[in-house]
């Protein structure tokens, strides 16, 4: 009997399994670690790009804007190391074992670097993690 072979990134978020030129995985196969990974990767910097309340049928999803100036910048960054914290636990359910630390930089004091170390399990797949994130002037969150 052939495997049956069907059109799915199930490890992958919802558009991520409906573009067109997906791959086509075996519903027996482990996910590529890569591919999850990268899909992870994806889905953090989009939740952390949103702004608390921009999604209506996720209140919750995203943080809130972090330009107050009353803040020292250590304040600052641990305020913001809790809020990354909080949001991928509760919208990115492939990730456990999560660890933060911000990764201090004095020649760019505009910019806010996190080094995450987390357990990735999709498909029975059970992998360590690492993701840098930088927070730029913009206050936009890349994955770098």
């Amino acid at each position: 009997m052939a495997a049956l072979r069907v059109k799915s990134n199930a490890y992958g978020s919802f558009f991520e399994r409906l573009e067109a030129d997906a791959s086509i995985r075996s519903v027996t196969q482990r996910p590529d670690p890569v591919d999850v990974a990268n899909s992870v990767k994806r889905n953090i910097a989009q939740i952390l790009n949103t702004r608390l309340g921009e999604s209506l049928s996720a209140p919750g999803l995203g943080l809130m804007d972090f330009n107050d100036a009353t803040l020292g910048s250590q304040d600052l960054a641990m305020k913001i190391r809790r809020a990354i914290r909080h949001c991928i636990e509760e919208y990115e359910p492939r990730i456990h074992d999560l660890d933060i630390r911000v990764l201090p930089d004095a020649t760019t004091p505009l910019k806010l670097k996190f080094h995450i170390i987390a357990t990735v399990s999709s498909g029975g797949m059970h992998d360590k993690v690492q993701i840098d994130l930088l927070l730029d002037s913009n206050r936009s969150y890349r994955v770098v």
